[in-house]
């Protein structure tokens, strides 16, 4: 079990590797609208990046934790790619000051973020429900690891079983796989997905197994 762990850990680095090669070689388009759904991609890429270091030095608390926020940023990018209003997006692109980052506080939720994307034609159906499914799934779990809750309390006297830690490494390459198809969309660029789906085809084995 362990020798399989290691050789996931090994393919999983080799992935986000990929993923971080090819963000650094795109550029958003000159839209607003693209540009502020590229940054949000690249807070998904960045909190999936740091769960996987948690995990490979032992430190699977911390590790589930980084999923929610990782999981969110993908979401709001995408939110603001296909469903936000330009009210939204302009805000969400103003200078960080006390009074915009109030404004922005005042944002959607996660959930109302989902109605508006149920309700807009552009936003892509199929990623909107695998979203929605991996929201089902994990979502009260990772509530729970952001905030002390019951299963970061009870795992940190029980452990982790193995097939959780398999588990939980493969839900976030699942949402890094997501991630690097929205940085690629955001370039308006339909080359820029060609090493996307090279990626998803190499990397199989990173992604969680469907039954």
């Amino acid at each position: 079990m362990e020798e399989e762990f290691q050789r996931l850990l090994e393919r999983t680095f080799a992935f986000h590797e990929a993923v971080v090669t090819h963000a650094q070689s795109l550029e958003p388009a000159e839209d607003l609208r693209a540009v502020i759904a590229f940054q949000s991609g690249l807070l998904a890429l960045e909190h999936g990046s740091a769960s996987l270091q948690l995990v490979a030095s032992g430190h699977m608390t911390s590790a589930h934790a980084l999923m929610r926020p990782q999981f969110e940023s993908l979401v709001r990018g995408i939110w603001l790619a296909h469903a936000a209003n330009d009210n939204w997006v302009m805000k969400l692109s103003e200078p960080l000051t006390a009074e915009n980052a109030k404004r922005a506080n005042e944002g959607p939720m996660l959930a109302d973020m989902f109605k508006d994307l149920d309700a807009s034609e552009a936003a892509p159906a199929q990623i909107v429900a695998q979203l929605k499914e991996y929201r089902d799934v994990t979502w009260k779990a990772l509530n729970s690891y952001a905030h002390g809750g019951l299963h970061p309390l009870a795992r940190v006297v029980t452990g982790y079983p193995p097939q959780l830690i398999f588990h939980t490494v493969r839900n976030s390459s699942a949402v890094l796989a997501l991630t690097a198809q929205l940085l690629s969309l955001m370039t308006y660029d339909a080359a820029a997905m060609e090493p996307v789906r090279r990626m998803h085809r190499e990397f199989a084995d990173c992604l969680p197994i469907l039954k």
